[in-house]
């Protein structure tokens, strides 16, 4: 068996109760994909790489503070989402994340770069809009 490995970056609920997950791939590893899913609806298996991978992770993840909550906040806001023309709360949490370049809205408290760019790409654009 041959497996290709990926991060988990968004999840979905959908009304029927079907999960919906977006993986991200390494570029590098584009060529092995496409051979390995060449086609659409094709049955997949899913598992996290390391066995106590939720326990490593609570241990190596940094606390979110102030900033982090905010975005938390301003992800739930409708009038943000409207603004910035996110579907919902995940899809809002992800773009933040993406544009950042952060696995999580707690290293926005750690990560000076991804603070800064999260005041000038969401932050501030919102909190100036015209009333």
């Amino acid at each position: 068996m041959t497996a290709i490995s990926g991060t988990r970056r968004q999840m979905k609920e959908m009304a029927d109760g079907t999960i919906r997950v977006m993986i991200d791939i390494d570029p590098i590893h584009r060529p092995a994909f496409l051979e390995l899913f060449s086609a659409i609806d094709m049955p997949v298996a899913l598992a996290p790489l390391v066995a106590n991978f939720e326990q490593r992770n609570e241990e190596e993840k940094p606390k979110g503070g102030a900033l982090a909550k905010l975005a938390g906040i301003l992800c739930k806001d409708p009038m943000f989402l409207a603004f910035y023309g996110f579907d919902d709360e995940a899809d809002a949490e992800y773009h933040v994340r993406f544009v950042c370049g952060i696995e999580s809205r707690a290293e926005l408290d750690h990560n000076t770069e991804a603070a800064a760019t999260f005041h000038r790409e969401f932050r501030i654009p919102f909190t100036e809009r015209p009333a």
